[in-house]
């Protein structure tokens, strides 16, 4: 039952800041006042994988200071990012997202300029992790 609740929680929490955030985004591009966010029915595998990398983190690094938690968090979601963008480039000859536009990206599936993006969500997500598990 944890598991499925962890699941659900973050396939949930996921596609809501990614909305969220794309819509945010769009807006101060576009200044469109719709606030049109969006998403991909290819999110939800990936999104339903990030509980595995808080368990890891928790686990084995549970009493570790949150600066070293927060690289590792980073490193991890930067790894399923590059991994789970080539294996759908791979499929369908293009990845959900592409950061051709930024200047520090590889293979256009990830960017440095997302690590601060990644680390906070590594730490903020522990404190949701840790509130789905008491569910």
């Amino acid at each position: 039952m944890t598991s499925l609740v962890l699941t659900i929680g973050f396939i949930f929490i996921g596609i809501t800041m990614e909305v969220i955030a794309t819509s945010i985004m769009d807006f101060v591009k576009s200044r469109d006042p719709r606030l049109k966010g969006e998403t991909y029915l290819w999110m939800l595998p990936i999104y339903a994988v990030v509980p595995f990398i808080f368990y890891f983190v928790t686990t084995y690094f549970g009493e570790s200071s949150w600066i070293l938690k927060g690289l590792i968090y980073m490193a991890a979601f930067y790894l399923l990012e590059l991994v789970s963008g080539l294996i759908i480039k791979a499929l369908v000859g293009v990845s959900p997202w592409n950061y051709k536009d930024y200047r520090f990206h590889y293979k256009e599936v990830i960017c440095l300029e997302y690590a601060p993006v990644w680390f906070i969500y590594g730490i903020v997500g522990e404190m949701y992790y840790e509130f789905l598990l008491s569910i």
